[in-house]
């Protein structure tokens, strides 16, 4: 059942909203404070990579 459920089961709709927030946050002046201010950001994992991984 399990392994139906993976083959079965999409998180497609899942990874568009997240890519439509992630484009509205880069366009938020708040980010560009974030930015300049020169916290670390290194633990992000990038979308495209987690994607990646998922179809495998």
């Amino acid at each position: 059942m399990l392994e139906e459920s993976r083959r079965t089961f999409s998180l497609n709709t899942l990874y568009e909203v997240v890519h439509v927030w992630q484009a509205r946050l880069v366009s938020a002046p708040a980010v560009d404070v974030f930015t300049v201010s020169g916290r670390d950001e290194t633990g992000f994992v990038d979308m495209a990579e987690l994607r990646g991984r998922r179809r495998r």
